[in-house]
């Protein structure tokens, strides 16, 4: 647990949310009926920002589903240093490693806005998989998890750092939304949440994009990265 950074969460006063269950991937083809049992199994949570929500090596094996606001998984080397896994928001699921395998976490996550939670302990998490379209899907977010990390993990081993920013922009421009002739990425990550995504450093990002605005393919401001050419940043460019 992080020192100085949990912040107790506190109880949701809206019980009629099944609703919003319908947002995650895994409940949005399930009946009405089906959705209010899936809801009667979990408790739900709100989270200030910042608040940390699981810690690194807890035992807990509980699976959680993001109804509202965003969060951050990170890992954090002995000298403190924290690389970042992934961001996910309203729709995404997560814990669900720790509930199948009965690990300790492997991360730790914390709250990157207000969030709420709907939270479901591991028994009841593997009531839900006797239905077949449930552990169907279940089966595909793993899939595409795996594979996204795998990608990361060739990118960080075997691709220098210009190439890595460049990657981790046309991701966020995935995300963006398209302004006059660029994409505008608002809330913009910080170049020290870029450099934990990528396996670098602040300054090593800092210097690429310095590069980058110097080249007019993309400008900076505060919380806001604009990709003026994204046929330009599209194309690798050798160093």
């Amino acid at each position: 647990m992080l020192s100085g950074q949990h912040l107790e969460p506190r109880l949701a006063v809206d019980a009629n949310y099944a609703p919003e269950l319908r947002r995650i991937a895994l409940f949005e083809d399930l009946e009405p009926a089906e959705l209010a049992r899936v809801a009667a199994l979990c408790t739900t949570r709100a989270y200030e920002r910042h608040a940390q929500i699981l810690s690194e090596q807890d035992q807990t094996t509980d699976v959680f589903f993001i109804l509202s606001g965003s969060v951050r998984i990170s890992s954090y080397t002995d000298a403190g240093r924290e690389v970042m896994y992934t961001g996910m928001s309203a729709g995404d699921m997560f814990g669900e490693f720790a509930a199948v395998d009965q690990l300790p976490r492997s991360a730790t996550v914390v709250a990157l806005t207000e969030c709420r939670l709907a939270r479901m302990p591991a028994t009841r998490f593997f009531d839900i998989l006797r239905n077949p379209d449930i552990s169907a899907k279940l089966i595909a977010i793993l899939v595409t998890k795996i594979r996204a990390m795998s990608e990361r993990v060739f990118e960080v081993s075997a691709l220098a750092v210009r190439e890595r920013v460049r990657r981790e922009l046309l991701r966020l421009a995935t995300e963006g939304t398209v302004f006059r002739n660029g994409i505008v990425i608002r809330p913009a990550p910080t170049h020290y949440e870029i450099a934990s995504r990528i396996g670098s450093h602040r300054e090593a990002v800092t210097r690429e994009f310095n590069r980058l605005e110097s080249e007019n393919i993309v400008e900076v401001r505060r919380r806001q990265i604009r990709i003026i050419d994204i046929e330009r940043l599209k194309s690798p460019d050798d160093e």
